[in-house]
């Protein structure tokens, strides 16, 4: 999956907009994509590249957050709360699509 596929995945499941509001900092070359609410600006997800990996950052519960760290792929909220937050490395996966989109979703309802 590209990046702008993975960016229109998350738009297609939310009410949501693209935002860019991390990419001034000049020490950290991380071109950061945040998906806000529409309706309250909250962030539903965080999309970036780091060492050749595309990668999410989705909230979800701690127990759903728990479940899915079993898959390869799957592990703490890279520079996010460790409790609430999930980060997937999109490419290099065993969680299944319909496991992602389930992600993106849960993310959602959880930020409106």
């Amino acid at each position: 999956m590209t990046r702008q596929e993975l960016i229109n995945l998350v738009l297609k499941n939310t009410n949501s907009y693209e935002d860019f509001p991390f990419n001034d900092n000049t020490r950290e070359k991380i071109l950061w994509t945040a998906i806000r609410q529409k309706r309250n600006k909250k962030i539903i997800a965080l999309i970036f590249e780091k060492d050749n990996d595309l990668l999410i950052d989705l909230k979800l519960t701690p127990e759903h957050g728990e479940e899915v760290r079993e898959y390869d792929g799957v592990f703490p909220g890279y520079h996010m709360n460790k409790t609430h937050w999930n980060t997937v490395r999109v490419n290099n996966t065993s969680l299944p699509l319909e496991g992602l989109i389930k992600m993106i979703q849960e993310s959602d309802k959880l930020t409106q």
